[in-house]
């Protein structure tokens, strides 16, 4: 059976989260695809970062959406993982898109529930997509529906995931996925483990199913023995062939 090994924000198990860096070593050490976040910039530029503020990850205070890109690249986006990524920078989409071309199969694209697009924003973030040729190899996600569906909207050919975290609104984003066509579900793991009639129930309409975020090989192996054989995963990349 093979499986689809996918790196979250990277792989960002030996280097900084939605960094150029950890992009680098998912594509050196194997993953197939690559998953990472996309907020907007205050001046309406899409960036490679997960968390609504910038405590985390570059040590200084602030939220994303109320800086510009200029001032997000002054940031340091490396040296809270270690000393040896000091200097790394927040990344925009564009510069991704380019430094993961080599990737073997997919990019998913989660777009963050408390960052607000306009339907301008979401057009331009699906055009870059189109002419910097990703159409048919990418997959957005995001818990914000409406930003989904005006993609779907714009572009039939880009698929979209549909995310979920627990098991009771599984079956009602299931629905919608088969409802818009040229769409996958991702799911937290421990909700297909505990509830395996939801695997079986995608397979019957034909929806694969991506699984996150999976760091034991011992719920891999569950995982994989159910059917499922995409795996969003921080620490797995680069043990399979």
């Amino acid at each position: 059976m093979e499986i689809e090994v996918i790196a979250h924000r990277g792989f960002s198990a030996i280097a900084p989260e939605n960094t150029l860096a950890a992009f680098s070593a998912a594509i050196q050490h194997g993953a197939d695809s690559i998953e990472f976040d996309i907020q907007l910039s205050a001046d309406g530029v899409p960036v490679v970062i997960h968390d609504a503020t910038l405590d985390r990850t570059t040590g200084t205070a602030g939220n994303v959406n109320e800086k510009t890109l200029a001032q997000l690249k002054t940031r340091d986006a490396g040296s809270w993982f270690s000393q040896q990524y000091a200097g790394e920078r927040i990344p925009t989409l564009k510069e991704v898109l380019t430094a993961v071309k080599s990737i073997k199969k997919f990019i998913y694209l989660d777009v963050k529930k408390h960052c607000e697009w306009s339907n301008s924003a979401i057009s331009e973030f699906v055009k870059l997509l189109v002419d910097e040729g990703w159409e048919e190899r990418c997959i957005i996600s995001s818990f914000n529906e409406v930003f989904v569906d005006k993609v779907r909207s714009l572009c039939n050919n880009v698929k979209l995931g549909y995310i979920v975290a627990d098991a009771q609104l599984y079956q009602s984003q299931l629905e919608k996925a088969a409802s818009a066509g040229n769409t996958v579900m991702i799911s937290a793991y421990d909700v297909l483990l505990g509830n395996p009639s939801l695997i079986e129930a995608s397979q019957e309409r034909g929806i694969d199913i991506v699984a996150w975020t999976v760091d034991s090989r011992e719920d891999l192996k569950k995982l994989t023995e159910l059917g499922v054989t995409r795996i969003i995963t921080n620490s797995l990349v680069g043990e399979f062939d």
